[in-house]
């Protein structure tokens, strides 16, 4: 009996813990992020048809088809623009870290946890991602996008955050 109420607490615990981190999505709002704005190009990237900016499906340190395998790494902003000197993936060699105004174009404004198609990009931290745009106002601080909510902040170079590389578009 004990085994079996255990069982059921650790179950429902577990059911409720999913239903919480569960993207939601706000119907009155035009969805202008549908699976058919991305094209999955099936070698671990999407490509944006509106910006025609290439991604990396997975934030970095992740892989996969869902991007499940793998760590998501965590860098500061030196770090991150490091990340990518002699980077080749996918048979691209010209990978960078996106500035503030490509990564907005990621937010689904119609959703939060994450604010992010999950079709064209699987398994994003509802957290912040690294830009490679300093902050005007503050020469310490890079404008970073928290994919929780969808929101730009401006924060020290020094935090580490998660990355999602991209490339021009062809």
């Amino acid at each position: 009996m004990k085994k079996t109420l255990l069982f059921l607490t650790i179950n429902l615990i577990f059911l409720a813990t999913n239903y919480l981190l569960a993207q939601t999505c706000q119907n009155y709002i035009p969805n202008e992020w549908e699976d058919s704005r991305y094209t999955d190009n099936g070698d671990g990237t999407v490509t944006d048809n509106e910006t025609t900016l290439m991604w990396k499906k997975c934030t970095q340190g992740l892989s996969g088809n869902d991007c499940n395998t793998g760590t998501g790494g965590r860098y500061d902003w030196k770090e991150a623009l490091q990340l990518v000197n002699n980077y080749s993936f996918a048979s691209h060699n010209d990978w960078r870290l996106p500035n503030i105004k490509e990564l907005s174009s990621l937010v689904a404004r119609r959703c939060s946890d994450p604010s992010i198609n999950e079709s064209a990009f699987p398994n994003t931290s509802a957290s912040y991602f690294l830009s490679s745009s300093p902050s005007a106002s503050n020469s310490s601080n890079v404008w970073q996008l928290h994919f929780g909510e969808g929101f730009a902040h401006n924060d020290s170079r020094d935090l580490e955050n998660f990355v999602r590389l991209v490339r021009s578009g062809q």
